[in-house]
């Protein structure tokens, strides 16, 4: 058996498909891994795996898989990019993605660069799974993973842990994580979905400051959230030892009006944190024009994610969009698309 697989959402490392590569080979099979490969190349596989990460590689995957089926080859397709655009994955290609974790090969031993030690989400109240408005989600964790966590307790430690809550976790579990990590020795770790506000405790704190965390990663995503924030910068205060600027919060933008995300932004600002701006994108976005709510345009999103990342702290954004605007006015055609990447 000769197996192809795709990682539409290269050069971003992809864990399911990396499991998957060691499930092959533990059959026997020879496995190749690319981003893409040209159509006279894929009649010498009997089986094609192509995966998404991000619902805007997904038209991508779909024109792999296209031509994959039209060279004979046995396709699948799946990933978590998958998960908001099922339909239109089928009325393309006539195959039904794997948007969820994958049982062939979710628990499959290896060493990886990255883990999970959970699937799910407790979090029930959070309007980015269920929006306020009743718009199309932005977190597919509850609806893909489950409510309830599924413990995994056999995994190998890998320097980024990926759970989604890892302040909701069994208090026995969390101490699992942070021992058998440690015990791997890893110079750096980095819980990059981080914690949750409402659910962090003394204990949380004390029990993974343990590990050699990059940093402290949490979400300040609506102006709702802003007590149990506060009471957990508060925690990490009283913990003493851990500067406020290893506190890295994500702050979403364009869920509220800009005068809302520009207070949270000024707020972590101001409490000595550093915010991690991020776009509000639908899980069904596969491109083109980005849906926006409120005051937003897709342009003020880009603009205010810069500003947020990089000058939130000298101006408001009020006087960088006025900059923006009269710069590019004075700017030739030609000056706008030299400078578009900045």
């Amino acid at each position: 058996m000769r197996i192809l697989l795709v990682n539409v959402s290269a050069p971003c490392y992809n864990l399911g498909l990396e499991k998957g590569r060691l499930w092959w080979d533990a059959q026997g099979a020879t496995v190749e891994v690319a981003a893409d490969i040209p159509s006279l190349f894929l009649y010498g596989y009997n089986v094609v795996w192509i995966s998404a990460i991000f619902s805007w590689h997904v038209p991508a995957l779909i024109e792999i898989a296209q031509i994959a089926i039209r060279s004979g080859c046995q396709v699948e397709v799946g990933g978590p990019g998958t998960f908001g655009v099922c339909d239109m994955i089928y009325a393309e290609t006539g195959l039904h993605p794997q948007a969820t974790p994958d049982p062939r090969f979710e628990r499959q031993q290896g060493s990886y660069r990255m883990v999970f030690w959970s699937r799910g989400c407790p979090a029930k109240n959070c309007s980015l799974g269920f929006p306020k408005n009743g718009g199309i989600p932005i977190c597919s964790v509850p609806a893909m993973e489950g409510w309830r966590y599924t413990l995994y307790d056999s995994v190998s430690p890998a320097p980024i842990i990926l759970d989604n809550n890892l302040s909701a976790l069994p208090r026995n579990h969390q101490e699992r994580i942070v021992d058998r990590t440690l015990a791997a020795g890893f110079g750096r770790v980095d819980a990059n979905s981080g914690f949750e506000p409402r659910s962090m405790r003394p204990w949380t704190i004390e029990l993974w400051r343990r590990l050699p965390l990059v940093v402290w990663r949490f979400a300040y995503d609506e102006l709702g959230e802003r007590k149990a924030v506060l009471r957990t910068i508060a925690m990490f205060d009283e913990a003493g030892g851990i500067p406020r600027r290893k506190l890295r919060i994500y702050c979403l933008a364009g869920n509220e009006p800009i005068e809302a995300c520009e207070q949270r932004v000024r707020e972590i600002q101001s409490w000595g944190c550093l915010p991690l701006v991020q776009r509000r994108r639908p899980l069904d976005w596969v491109g083109g024009p980005l849906p926006v709510l409120y005051d937003w345009t897709e342009q003020l999103l880009i603009n205010f994610q810069r500003w947020g990342n990089r000058l939130s702290k000298g101006i408001p954004f009020s006087e960088y969009r006025r900059g923006f605007k009269n710069r590019h006015r004075s700017l030739s055609f030609f000056e706008r698309v030299l400078s578009s990447g900045l």
